[in-house]
């Protein structure tokens, strides 16, 4: 492995519950990392996982599309902010309990890792340490961070798109950065529909058993 000389940034939004586009998003997400192979790559979700229309998120309370999440290799994932489904505190302990991936809650900041490379992603108003790389959400931003920024911030991002943003290092500037979407061309990843169809099942079977509970 040759000197590190960029980091990746992939990230994503608003999935609102459909599972059913994850498969090809993680098909969409697999390419832009092959692309990137030379590089660290931090793969992040900005939040509105779930929406209340959504009958698996009512069914576990806000969970299922994390678990999901977890299983494409998310390095992390945003709850809070101006999500549109809060996660009840107590399923958000469960939750926690069976991920690998770091829930990073709204307005707080966290370090992540890969390769010995260490950046810190900033929520909301999160004071980040000044010494260190560092990435900040707003979601109210719609658009891509700008070429040459050396703080960039992370937007939002429609349904069904990847955001693709090269970081040079160790200078840790903003070199380009793209939007990507999946279409009906993009083939749907087997491992991840079977993950898909197993989280659902387990929806079914905890709202039929919340159901016959006296």
């Amino acid at each position: 492995m040759g000197e590190i000389r960029r980091v990746t940034l992939l990230y994503t939004a608003n999935v609102q519950g459909e599972l059913a586009l994850l498969p090809r998003l993680f098909t969409l997400a697999q390419q832009q990392r092959r692309a990137a192979a030379d590089s660290p790559v931090f793969l992040l979700d900005l939040g509105d996982s779930c929406a209340l229309s959504a009958w698996v998120c009512q069914a576990t309370h806000g969970r299922a599309p994390f678990l999901v999440f977890d299983s494409m290799g998310y390095d992390a994932a945003l709850i809070g902010g101006g999500e549109r489904v809060p996660i009840p505190p107590s399923a958000l302990r469960r939750l926690v309990a069976n991920l690998v991936m770091p829930i990073v809650v709204w307005n707080r900041a966290r370090t992540l890792q890969k390769r010995g490379v260490e950046i810190v992603l900033a929520t909301g108003n999160a004071p980040a340490p000044a010494h260190m790389p560092m990435v900040r959400v707003d979601r109210t931003r719609e658009t891509l961070p700008a070429i040459g920024e050396s703080e960039p911030t992370l937007g939002d991002v429609p349904q069904g798109a990847l955001a693709h943003v090269s970081m040079s290092w160790p200078d840790w500037r903003v070199q380009a950065a793209t939007l990507h979407t999946i279409s009906a061309q993009t083939p749907p990843d087997p491992t991840i529909a079977a993950v898909v169809e197993l989280v659902e099942e387990e929806a079914r079977a905890y709202t039929q058993r919340e159901d016959t509970t006296p």
